[in-house]
């Protein structure tokens, strides 16, 4: 939630939020999840939706089918706004019982939230995962992307898809057979949020106006800025900052206040 205010926020929005979770978590990953009541989600995002004009959805990580129901729900009602769902790698070991939970929140997701999004954005690992489990339904061969394309998204957003000249790619699918591919070259160290950066941008992007194709391009050269200029505020993983310009403004201006005193001098 702290990464798409602070996204929104740099690229002109203002985000409003619905809570869907709450979690025990520091810089070097999350020990517990608590999921919230499926009827507080649906009464937070509703208050919100019934008082202000909202303009883009950015739905992440849910944990229960009910509160898949409870956010399809609410989302169906605003068909034309458009959704970004960002489905990264689950940050927990839930163990076996957990994991039947996690399993059916995943069947509930490619039933009645997939179908509704303008773009999936997911990592590749779990793409891959659930399409080798079988949970995206019927598989269209081998191609995991056009197994969850046939599911109804408009477009499939893949991160980190290995390549053969090392760096990874991300990948855009949708109705056009030929997919599109951008080449990013891996940064040292790990980092914390950075799905949860390029998803929040998307949809502030989408959210201001810009053609999918375009917003796709803009927010993934966001994001590598903000990779670029992370930092470590614990022990843990690196973060984005994702407010990389206003230091890069301070920088300048701390640089054109010197070359003034120099001047004078």
């Amino acid at each position: 939630m702290q990464a798409d205010i602070l996204v929104g926020a740099s690229l002109g929005c203002h985000v409003v939020t619905a809570l869907t979770a709450l979690a025990i978590q520091d810089s070097a990953g999350i020990e517990d999840i608590q999921a919230v009541a499926p009827e507080f989600i649906d009464d937070q995002a509703r208050s919100l939706l019934e008082d202000m004009s909202v303009h883009g959805f950015k739905v992440g990580n849910l944990y229960s089918p009910e509160s898949v129901s409870a956010v399809a729900q609410v989302v169906a009602d605003y068909p034309d706004v458009p959704l970004v769902l960002h489905l990264g790698m689950d940050p927990v070991d839930r163990g076996e019982e957990g994991q039947e939970l996690a399993d059916a929140t995943v069947v509930a997701l490619c039933e009645l939230l997939v179908p509704q999004a303008d773009v999936v954005v997911i990592d590749h690992r779990r793409l891959e995962q659930w399409h080798t489990e079988g949970l995206l339904g019927k598989a269209e061969g081998d191609n995991a992307v056009q197994t969850l394309l046939a599911l109804g998204p408009e477009h499939v957003l893949v991160t980190g898809v290995p390549h053969a000249g090392g760096s990874p790619v991300n990948v855009l699918a949708g109705e056009d057979p030929q997919a599109e591919a951008w080449s990013w070259r891996r940064l040292p160290g790990s980092y914390a949020g950075a799905g949860s950066t390029l998803s929040a941008a998307l949809a502030a992007l989408l959210a201001g106006g810009q053609t999918l194709r375009q917003a796709v391009i803009d927010a993934q050269q966001y994001t590598r800025r903000a990779l670029e200029a992370g930092f470590q505020p614990g022990m843990g993983r690196a973060m984005p900052d994702r407010m990389f310009w206003m230091r890069s403004s301070d920088d300048d201006a701390d640089q054109a206040d010197e070359e003034d005193e120099g001047d004078e001098a």
